[in-house]
């Protein structure tokens, strides 16, 4: 047997039924989980030197930063924390006087190119702005916000919009915080919304805004301009049953969880669907499912094409990859790997390693 064949790999879909496009890396719900794999981790392990203890309370979204560095909103806790998968570390975003920054409910959270973190504050209306060194830097906008939660950061021009669920409307600022337009209106019609989530801006250049009780997903231009939308209200494959947070990847896919399936579905630019990944999954005791979901929340997929989600109930983020042709390369499929992803059991917590 080729060296590796051994370990389980789990993909979707599982081979027999197609080309494998996603597969399940890692998990992360605690301190221990965050050590795995630095120096000393094994040895605190065996020797008991570290006790488990859970980050989250409430997760609700997060952004990866691609470079080792992800950052997750907690609404009980009322902090960001930053897992620090480099130096296998858990920190939280610091205010300007050195201790946590304390939101009031924090929600939506993106990355522009600069480092700079955007972490919308729901229940103060402002977009905090963190600098690279995780400290509150300033904040803007809740003069025109009523209850934001989703946020995408458009690095190539400069702009930064806000979901503005409580007016049903998407808002525009540019890198300063000063206002720029803002977009839609409650209602059902083209560039109407109602209680919209989340937004993203894809590789096109254009804004995919998650309208969430109209179950589709909306296409506009950089000025705003309606394109198109795609999505529809059911329990079938494809469909929205409780779509919560949306993300475009860089190779022109887009993500949307879906809280009541617990599951992920994965579309074009243009709407079509192409797959659904997970199942509902309630962790017990020392069991994690690959692929299984407990009320997922915030989606993203960073620079490597890397989706981080966050397992709301479960208290978890986990960890899948695209399978692009530089991961398959680095990362090749060998006979005796993939195993199917039975969400409904359990599998031993050491799955993705």
């Amino acid at each position: 047997m080729p060296a590796g064949a051994s370990r389980q790999r789990f993909f979707w879909p599982p081979l027999q039924f197609g080309e494998p496009r996603i597969e399940y890396i890692d998990f992360y719900g605690t301190n221990i989980d965050v050590r795995r794999g630095g120096e000393t981790w094994l040895e605190e392990v065996v020797l008991g030197k570290e006790e488990a203890k859970n980050i989250f309370s409430r997760p609700k979204d997060l952004a990866s930063d691609g470079q080792g560095r992800l950052f997750v909103t907690d609404v009980d806790r009322q902090v960001v924390f930053v897992l620090d998968l480099v130096h296998h570390k858990v920190r939280n975003i610091l205010s300007d006087s050195g201790g946590p920054l304390q939101l009031g409910f924090p929600g939506g959270i993106d990355i522009a190119r600069d480092g700079d973190v955007y972490v919308v504050d729901s229940g103060s209306r402002w977009v905090c702005v963190v600098g690279r060194d995780e400290r509150s830097t300033r904040r803007f906008g809740g003069e025109h916000l009523v209850r934001p939660t989703g946020i995408a950061v458009d690095s190539e021009r400069g702009r930064v919009y806000v979901v503005d669920t409580g007016a049903h409307s998407v808002v525009a600022f540019d890198f300063a915080g000063n206002y720029l337009w803002t977009l839609g209106q409650r209602g059902e019609g083209p560039g109407e919304f109602n209680f919209p989530l989340d937004a993203d801006v894809g590789p096109d250049g254009n804004l995919y805004v998650l309208d969430a009780m109209n179950a589709r997903v909306q296409v506009f231009d950089a000025d705003g301009g309606y394109l198109r939308s795609f999505g529809s209200r059911g329990a079938a494959e494809g469909r929205f049953q409780m779509a919560k947070a949306l993300a475009v990847s860089p190779s022109g896919h887009v993500y949307v969880t879906d809280s009541q399936a617990n599951c992920f579905n994965i579309y074009s630019l243009e709407g079509d669907f192409l797959l659904r990944v997970g199942g509902t999954s309630f962790v017990a005791g020392a069991e994690i499912a690959p692929g299984g979901f407990y009320l997922p929340q915030g989606i993203d997929v960073d620079a490597n094409e890397t989706v981080w989600v966050v397992d709301s109930l479960n208290r978890l983020v986990h960890r899948f990859q695209y399978l692009n042709e530089k991961y398959l390369a680095e990362h090749p499929i060998l006979p005796g790997q993939a195993a199917s992803p039975e969400v409904m059991r359990g599998f031993p917590k050491d799955v993705g390693k």
